[in-house]
């Protein structure tokens, strides 16, 4: 039912809701009459003006989470439910509470600001009203001087029960008992200097309940709402639930039991019975089994004392394994007297989310918090920030003192006052790497005249007004500091706050601005001051997302760490010239980070040394360019990855018919055609030399079924360049360039030897001693496959467009094909793109090896980031491996697979079956036993064998399992694996290097 919320009576026995009222502007909460026969509720009465305009003589007329009030008044209404009769209760111009049924369903007790100047002295008391047909005017009950909330009914008749204060000063409320004979009122709470508690948004607690001869009641206590109860004619109230980290967020009372709800450490909240003599519980719910496998970090008590001997409660947030150093978020409550608790909390789950991630959450409870006594309750009155910063930073102080917290990697978040806070503390001090200011107060001055309660935090907060203390005002607003704030701050606000008003977000956003500090806004559309509570689930989500992907904001890389490890391991594993590249993508509108460091040279022939800008060949990594321009093919619409090539290339001849008919586009790029792969055929030079090569392809060997098995296959990237020439009308190259290179903006990356020559271009180095490779390239035929120079800041802003792309490039990180060996690279492959799978995280990449020259990209989406090393000789392989360890560890907190190896005594295996010639365009293997060793003989074989040094090679394999082998090249660390296998129609493969190699003998 569209429109506002109306009043519906559902039988408890089951069956449909039917209305009950039909208010123009809704109703509010029913209260039923003790006989069942009515219901009593408060609801909006007035006209809804819509655009007209809003006169106003008084400061009440506007409020958080409505807006301009307008004429529209709440009072009093009964529902008769045997004649469905709605009546209005009371009227006038001001506004009525929730309703309490006297006991004997005769009156109604409700309080009310009734006196004209309320909006100025912040007076409101309780009133009772005859609930009776006949028009009565509400009789006052007590007095008028002070302050009333939520009111219920001794249970025989004769007082009400109050939650509030005999005065308006600043401080914790009371429960009244107000007797209707004119007696003087009793705080029934007041042994306990504590809060009382009745319940509301971001304050939990539950309305008090009359029982007999007790009243139960909520107090806040050390930050958590515990029960309570007490003689109705005063005495020491006595404790019924409240065991560390029990939260009370609601109450219901019958005979001796009482159903709460309630939150702890460990749930969310569910409903609880309680025994109201012993306080024994019972929980009857399990909202919480859902999250059963949803390990959530235990709050540690920690308790710190400041510089003037306060002690300040709090809490750390970790993951139980967290040592050494940490990064920490101190997170600041709102207010300024609310208080965290160690309950869990559904509302802040970017605590658990940056606790998982290895951060620790700090929550404080400092001076003007709730939960301690009223002196600390009203300890910061009149000394927002300069009372209470101190409390908030020396035990941030002290984290740092005693190894755990990081002081390089502080953050600060806060929401309300705790916006407030963050600004202030930022405009103070420089500590902090990041902050979130959420719902913040920037200025005090205008934030006094134009929010919905301004006037009573002037007054009653920070004790005047600020016509009339303009400096002292000025002095304690973050905005008279702005010009010291350093750190790079995100803003979160409701869009529709009438609490902290929007336009305290956006002076304060714009300031920072202004003066260059990194820094973004977020406003969130239609969004009250208390959404981060109760406002769109998508709005909350996206909050706590924000907080996290902004704090993470790292420091910058370390460019100097990074070039003093290159220059290191380079030399370590003999690597002539490196160049090394990182890429962090900025998030939230901080700048992308990227760092290139060089080392060595380009050749030992010249000496001539490696430079930031050098070209290296890339190899294989150029497949993911060739696969991108498909992509943006796919996205014009000019071939469909499941078509045949024979649609694109109707003269296509292969050994296999069936194959040339029937393969497609999205079978070249994950490898799966079966083609020979390492057919390097020189057709020349010429802009014909794709058209020429596959043409020879006519003869190349088809090695597998199509699709029943991966084998890297340079061939079918080639004949995929050929199409990419048919479908664009050029060269492959000159499509690169004009798709890719151009568009980019890149300086260093060409397609061909003549053009690298204008460049500093690195040579290749191979063979034991690491000598300068005798050919500096392959022919062009091979350039989709392998034939792209380029420089490692040019890779990284290909890299970056994938990164940053959606579909149809995000596309090609899909799944695609599994891998038979999951050791070399990836456990699988996508479309161009290898994918690998590290400490549950999902990257992709490539690698290019040429002659002598060996290239890795990895790319880790989620975060943002890709790295690159390009080589020209020496133990690569060992490299990449020392050197992206430590990387990705620092940089992305992720753990590379450790590289597979055998066992110190590896298992007897039967390796019989596996004896034998396996064989395939450009390489030979046999398989054989020599003095009780099972040894691999590979002879490159074709045009490949006269660009190699040893085009025959022996190595021992060693075994992992029966099918499972690896062998070790002298003078390396790296193991290769070497994998026995069938497919289901029984041929027999070894997958090495990347190749299904078939058995032919």
């Amino acid at each position: 039912m569209d429109g506002p919320a109306q009043l519906w009576l559902l039988p408890a026995a089951g069956g449909e809701a039917k209305p009950l009222t039909a208010l123009p502007l809704g109703a509010g909460t029913p209260v039923w009459s003790p006989d069942g026969r009515a219901i009593a509720f408060a609801a909006a009465t007035g006209a809804d003006e819509g655009s007209a305009p809003v006169a106003t003589e008084r400061l009440d007329y506007k409020a958080d989470g409505t807006g301009l009030i307008g004429t529209v008044r709440r009072h009093l209404h009964v529902l008769d439910l045997d004649s469905r009769e709605v009546r209005a209760v009371t009227d006038g111009d001001w506004h009525a509470s929730d309703p309490a049924w006297s006991p004997d369903g005769t009156m109604l007790a409700f309080a009310a600001a009734r006196h004209p100047d309320a909006d100025l002295t912040m007076r409101s008391a309780v009133y009772v009203v005859d609930a009776g047909p006949d028009a009565a005017e509400p009789r006052l009950a007590g007095s008028a001087d002070g302050q009333a909330g939520p009111v219920t009914w001794t249970p025989d008749g004769r007082a009400l029960l109050v939650v509030g204060r005999r005065d308006t000063a600043t401080g914790h409320a009371g429960l009244l008992r107000v007797p209707l004979d004119g007696g003087d009122p009793l705080d029934l709470a007041a042994p306990l200097d504590r809060n009382v508690m009745p319940g509301g948004p971001g304050y939990p607690g539950a309305l008090p309940a009359a029982a007999g001869d007790q009243v139960y009641f909520c107090v806040r206590d050390r930050g958590c709402s515990h029960l309570y109860a007490t003689g109705l004619a005063g005495g020491t109230p006595r404790l019924i639930l409240g065991g560390p980290g029990d939260v009370v967020q609601g109450m219901s009372v019958a005979g001796g039991t009482a159903a709460v709800a309630l939150a702890t450490p460990s749930s969310y909240g569910e409903i609880v019975r309680v025994n109201l003599q012993t306080g024994e519980r019972m929980t009857l719910t399990e909202h919480g089994a859902s999250l059963g496998d949803v390990e959530l970090f235990a709050p540690e008590e920690r308790e710190f004392t400041i510089a003037d001997g306060t002690v300040v409660p709090g809490w750390l947030i970790r993951g139980p394994a967290s040592t050494g150093p940490r990064p920490l978020l101190l997170d600041i409550h709102g207010g300024p007297h609310n208080a965290w608790h160690p309950a869990a909390d559904p509302a802040h789950l970017y605590h658990q989310a940056l606790a998982a991630r290895g951060w620790t959450v700090l929550l404080l409870n400092p001076r003007a918090s709730d939960g301690y006594g009223e002196a600390f309750f009203t300890a910061a009155l009149g000394a927002w920030g300069e009372a209470d910063a101190r409390d908030l930073l020396e035990p941030l102080d002290q984290l740092v003192a005693d190894g755990t917290a990081d002081p390089d990697r502080l953050a600060v978040s806060g929401y309300s006052y705790g916006g407030f806070m963050t600004c202030y503390l930022t405009s103070r001090d420089d500590r902090f790497a990041a902050a979130v200011a959420g719902g913040v107060v920037a200025d005090l001055t205008s934030e006094a005249g134009t929010a919905d309660l301004g006037h009573h935090l002037s007054a009653a907060e920070l004790g005047g007004t600020p016509w009339a203390d303009r400096d002292r005002f000025a002095a304690l607003s973050p905005l008279a500091a702005v010009e010291n704030v350093r750190t790079p701050t995100l803003v979160l606000h409701g869009a529709d706050d009438e609490r902290c008003p929007v336009g305290q977000a956006e002076q304060w956003f714009t300031a920072l601005r202004e003066r260059g500090v990194p820094s973004r806004l977020v406003l969130y559309p239609g969004a009250s001051h208390l959404f981060i509570l109760n406002g769109r689930p998508s709005h909350r989500a996206d909050y706590n997302r924000r907080v996290v992907a902004w704090v993470e904001r790292r420091p910058p890389i370390d460019a100097a760490h990074w070039q003093r490890r290159l220059e290191v391991l380079a030399r370590r594993h003999r690597v002539p010239g490196a160049v090394l590249g990182v890429l962090r993508i900025g998030t939230d509108g901080a700048q992308d980070e990227t760092t290139v460091a060089a080392t060595g040279v380009l050749s030992t022939r010249t000496g001539v040394a490696v430079t930031e800008d050098s070209l290296f060949q890339i190899g294989s990594i150029t497949k993911t360019w060739t696969a991108t321009v498909i992509m943006q093919l796919v996205d014009e619409g000019l071939i469909d990855l499941d078509a045949p090539i024979a649609d694109i290339l109707p003269g296509l001849r292969l050994s296999d018919e069936d194959v040339a008919a029937r393969v497609t586009m999205r079978h070249l790029l994950s490898h799966t055609s079966g083609i020979d792969g390492d057919i390097f055929t020189d057709t020349g030079r010429g802009d014909d030399c794709l058209d020429r090569y596959v043409t020879e392809l006519a003869t190349a060997a088809q090695n597998h079924p199509l699709g029943a098995t991966f084998s890297y296959c340079n061939s079918g990237y080639t004949l995929a360049g050929r199409v990419i020439e048919h479908l664009t009308g050029m060269t492959w190259d000159a499509a690169v360039r004009s798709r890719l290179i151009a568009p980019l903006g890149l300086e260093h990356t060409v397609t061909l030897p003549e053009e690298a020559l204008l460049h500093r271009a690195a040579v290749g180095h191979v063979g034991p001693d690491v000598r300068p490779a005798p050919v500096w390239t392959l022919p062009r035929s091979a350039g989709p496959a392998g034939l792209i120079c380029a420089s490692a800041a040019d890779v990284l802003s290909f890299a970056r467009l994938h990164l940053t792309s959606g579909a149809p490039i995000s596309d090609m990180t899909a799944f695609q094909a599994d891998v038979p060996d999951k050791h070399t690279l990836g456990d699988s492959w996508g479309l161009g793109w290898i994918r690998f799978g590290w400490d549950g995280a999902r990257l992709i990449g490539h690698d290019g090896n040429t002659l002598g020259q060996s290239a890795f990209l990895r790319l880790l989406p989620e975060q943002g980031l890709a790295v690159v090393l390009l080589t020209n000789g020496g133990n690569t392989k060992d490299l990449y491996q020392s050197l992206y360890r430590e990387i990705f560890a620092d940089l992305a907190d992720l753990a590379m697979p450790e590289p597979l190896a055998p066992a110190p005594s590896p298992p007897a295996v039967d390796a019989s079956r596996h004896l034998g010639v396996y064989e395939r365009a450009g390489v030979r293997l046999e398989v054989f036993m020599e003095d009780a060793r099972l040894r691999m003989r590979q002879t490159t074989t074709g045009p490949l064998a006269t660009l190699v040094p040893d085009p025959v090679q022996e190595h021992d394999l060693v075994a992992i399992d029966d099918a499972l082998f690896v062998l070790r090249p002298p003078g390396t660390q790296t193991w290769i694996p070497v994998t026995f296998y069938t497919l289901p129609t029984g041929e027999r493969y070894l997958h090495t290097g990347l190749r299904a190699n078939p058995k032919v003998s």
